[in-house]
């Protein structure tokens, strides 16, 4: 007689099935770990884009600091002409510089002293009746270290260069020659007539121009106006 189905089979019992949660969760994690792996080569290529526009903004950023950092220039050299004409074009030292000895270190001493020279060659253009060679900072402004001039004992400097205070007296004279000769008066004073000429300054050594020393030229005209040479660099 067959048994009712709620009595049990007479095939015994059902064989043992595996859950389906372990499959699930195999599945999760290999989906996981492929998110991770996107993840992780989302992160690398973004950092790897990152380091490429590092790359290419740094010869810009360099460029810009070496700039910013670039000392300020000096100032201009360009050639001052008044409006009568006279300038001074340039100021250079002459190679005979401390070879030779034309003058002395007292206002007016225009002789010979036993002792050697500092010679410059100045390229100018006249009429200039007063000239003074003078140290400066790198901006041409003077600096009061070196002093020379061609003014007489009790003249009076330019109030530029101390006026009342600069006397002839208180500065070694300034030899200045123009083809051998010389064109000082015997008191010390020049008068360089109008039209070019090329000059040799000749004046004692205090030894104080020394190497990155600057100097200039200024030259006086009859108003009191005032021409400047370019600056000299002492090498």
């Amino acid at each position: 007689m067959p048994r009712h189905p709620m009595h049990g089979s007479s095939r015994g019992p059902a064989p043992h099935r595996a859950p389906a949660a372990p499959f699930a969760f195999a599945t999760f994690a290999a989906i996981a770990t492929r998110v991770t792996r996107v993840t992780r080569t989302t992160i690398g290529m973004r950092a790897a884009l990152a380091a490429l526009a590092a790359l290419a903004l740094a010869p810009t950023m360099g460029c810009s600091a070496r700039a910013s950092s670039a000392p300020a220039p000096a100032a201009s050299s360009s050639v001052e002409v008044h409006s009568t004409g006279a300038s001074i074009a340039s100021l250079q030292v002459a190679p005979e510089s401390l070879q030779v000895d034309k003058v002395g270190g007292r206002d007016g001493y225009l002789y010979p002293d036993g002792l050697r020279d500092l010679v410059f060659t100045a390229d100018v253009t006249g009429p200039i009746s007063a000239f003074f060679l003078l140290s400066t900072d790198e901006r041409g402004e003077p600096n009061g270290f070196f002093r020379t001039n061609t003014l007489t004992r009790a003249e009076e400097a330019p109030k530029e260069f101390g006026g009342m205070l600069e006397l002839g007296r208180m500065t070694p004279g300034l030899g200045v020659y123009e083809e051998g000769k010389p064109l000082n008066k015997d008191s010390g004073a020049v008068n360089v007539p109008a039209g070019r000429h090329l000059l040799k300054l000749y004046t004692s050594n205090p030894g104080n121009v020394t190497s990155r020393s600057y100097l200039r030229l200024f030259g006086v005209l009859a108003d009191k106006s005032i021409v400047k040479s370019p600056i000299l660099a002492i090498p």
